[in-house]
């Protein structure tokens, strides 16, 4: 299972043992786990889009903090902390050719960058802008 901001199910726990834990606490001081930005957190960042409305293109905050970055540790250190430097201005999730061909004229017309988006490796299939 994936959580929103990186990889794993946040509802099952690894604690460290002690033994580790001191080793670690004896070698570089005790820790302080950090608190992750909620996914709700991060969607009061999401700024309006620059786009124009279109039937095929999502808007939406959520959808638009699921595809601001991939899956690197650079990319989930931005979305653990919930400073994300930036957002698509839409997202769509074409079905056929004919869509896609839509969305190609589309991001012509209005000048936009189109990326593919892949949800297991990153930007490689859905279009984000």
């Amino acid at each position: 299972m994936k959580r929103w901001n990186g990889w794993g199910d946040d509802t099952v726990l690894y604690p460290l043992h002690d033994g580790p834990r001191h080793f670690l606490e004896d070698l570089v001081g005790r820790g302080t786990p950090p608190r992750d930005a909620t996914f709700e957190q991060v969607i009061t960042t999401v700024p309006a889009s620059r786009l124009p409305a279109h039937r095929l293109v999502s808007d939406d905050a959520a959808d638009r903090v699921r595809h601001a970055r991939g899956h690197s540790l650079p990319d989930w250190i931005e979305l653990r902390s919930g400073r994300i430097r930036a957002f698509p201005d839409g997202v769509a999730y074409p079905s056929d050719d004919v869509q896609v061909r839509e969305l190609i004229r589309y991001a012509g017309d209005v000048g936009a960058c189109l990326r593919r988006w892949d949800q297991r490796s990153g930007p490689h299939q859905r279009a984000a802008w």
